[in-house]
């Protein structure tokens, strides 16, 4: 993570205030600052940022559906106008990520908010969860190995425009649809790196090493996160 955010995420800093003037702005490591405050979990700069005029609505990854499972910045986001019917690159809504990760309390909110799915048979909170769930057990149909490649090559794009966060969160779509796939950790490692987030870059590190541990790559990015935590 870059020292913009690493200001931003310092809630009581005195520079923070002008930040807010680039709220919409491309920046390393994120497609926008609000983007960066809803991964960082800062309920307090993401209503910061929504007061100075960052848009609830824009992005190519709209902040609903990086929200969809994080529920304090779901609901203030929600109360300030964001659409939850704007779906993700990939035709899903809000509420079918929520759904996909098993956050019952962000489909409760976001379920009397959202137009009713035609795809999703039972229009209820437990059928909206069963479709998800179900959807996602289909590995080896067409239209799974097509979505698949096609996050891959929109994560690749994003990291060719040096858009870590935004790559980061594709790897992290991805691996819901496959969670064997050793490049994916690989991947999303590189972006935690180049974020500067040694943390997280260890942790996909170490479970790329555990999922393949005769593949070279794992390993180097094990070596690059423990150097860049200095241990």
């Amino acid at each position: 993570m870059g020292p913009i955010h690493t200001k931003l995420m310092t809630e009581g800093s005195t520079h923070f205030i002008a930040l807010l003037e680039e709220c919409n702005k491309i920046v390393p490591g994120a497609e926008t600052l609000l983007l960066a405050a809803i991964a960082g979990s800062s309920v307090k700069c993401v209503k910061l940022l929504v007061e100075a005029g960052a848009d609830v609505n824009d992005g190519l990854i709209t902040p609903l559906v990086a929200a969809a499972t994080n529920t304090a910045c779901l609901k203030y986001l929600l109360e300030a106008g964001a659409n939850p019917n704007v779906p993700d690159n990939f035709g899903r809504m809000p509420i079918e990520i929520a759904a996909l990760d098993g956050s019952r309390e962000d489909v409760e909110i976001l379920f009397p908010v959202t137009y009713c799915i035609p795809t999703v048979h039972d229009w209820s909170i437990d059928g909206i969860i069963h479709h998800a769930k179900s959807a996602s057990m289909k590995q080896g149909d067409h239209s799974n190995v097509r979505r698949m490649a096609e996050l891959k090559s929109l994560a690749v794009n994003s990291l060719k425009r040096n858009d870590y966060f935004s790559a980061a969160t594709l790897y992290s779509v991805a691996m819901k649809h496959d969670r064997h796939d050793a490049t994916l950790l690989s991947n999303r490692s590189l972006c935690f790196l180049r974020m500067g987030d040694g943390h997280k870059a260890l942790q996909d590190a170490l479970a790329c090493s555990e999922m393949r541990p005769g593949w070279p790559k794992g390993w180097y990015r094990l070596g690059a996160a423990l150097m860049l935590l200095k241990v």
